[in-house]
């Protein structure tokens, strides 16, 4: 079964999921990784997940999703939880640059699709 449709219509804006993804496999174009929350930041057009660790194209730190986004309550308070708990988060994400929300650098950020309490 592919996911590209799924990833395609988050990538663009669009939510197919009602609440975050549990899914040990990513879908295609899309990877998990966990994340010690260091900040949660939320603006008026996104909010960004910022992780412990070194950036690089292949390790991104930073994750953004759009406060429109149906997900962001749950996302918020997983994303919240997991740092006051000092405990990481697995974070699904897009891996392609150019499905990261405006305002994501795209050294270091990319689209948040989906989060897991650990």
């Amino acid at each position: 079964m592919k996911f590209v449709p799924v990833l395609l219509a988050l990538a663009l804006g669009a939510s197919a999921l009602s609440t975050p993804a549990l899914a040990q496999e990513a879908p295609e174009g899309g990877a998990w990784m966990d994340c010690q929350v260091t900040a949660v930041t939320v603006m008026r057009d996104r909010m960004l997940v910022k992780c412990s660790g070194l950036a690089g194209a292949d390790t991104p730190r930073t994750f953004a999703m759009e406060t429109s986004d149906r997900l962001l309550d749950p996302v918020l308070r997983i994303a919240l939880d997991g740092k006051a708990r000092g405990k990481p988060i697995g974070v699904l994400y897009v891996k392609a640059t150019m499905a990261s929300p405006p305002g994501c650098a795209p050294a270091d950020c990319r689209r948040l699709v989906a989060v897991e309490s650990k």
